[in-house]
């Protein structure tokens, strides 16, 4: 089973920005592997979040009240997630973190994003503002 852990601040968040939404409507959490060091500080995966329906390969999880909704690709990432909500003088808005997975070496590093570009050979587009 997938653990992923919310803090409070993100529960809270999410319940606001989801409220009148339709009640099949969960947070989609995904992550795009080799997003590099462009714009997402180091980490050799780039994580999201948006609201949608669960498709029918989707992995759905309940934590605190939020139904997470989770797609295969996804899995191996997002297990041990931390999704935290941040709002300080630097950043304001959704943190995902895994502690879980390995530190990238210099060639996860590099990502081959130039200028928040895409690269479809190391796997897409940096994802900027999200991580």
């Amino acid at each position: 089973m997938i653990h992923v852990e919310i803090r409070p601040a993100a529960v809270e968040q999410v319940k606001t920005l989801i409220r009148g939404q339709k009640p099949e409507i969960g947070v989609r959490v995904y992550a795009q592997p080799g997003g590099g060091g462009c714009c997402g500080g180091g980490s050799a995966v780039q994580f999201g979040l948006a609201f949608a329906k669960p498709r029918s390969d989707d992995e759905v999880l309940r934590v605190d009240g939020v139904a997470l909704l989770i797609d295969p690709t996804s899995t191996k990432f997002v297990d041990g997630a931390v999704i935290d909500y941040v709002e300080d003088l630097s950043q304001s808005g959704f943190k995902i973190t895994n502690p879980t997975l390995p530190e990238p070496d210099a060639a996860g590093m590099a990502g081959g994003c130039t200028s928040c570009g895409s690269n479809s050979e190391n796997g897409g587009g940096c994802g900027c503002g999200s991580h």
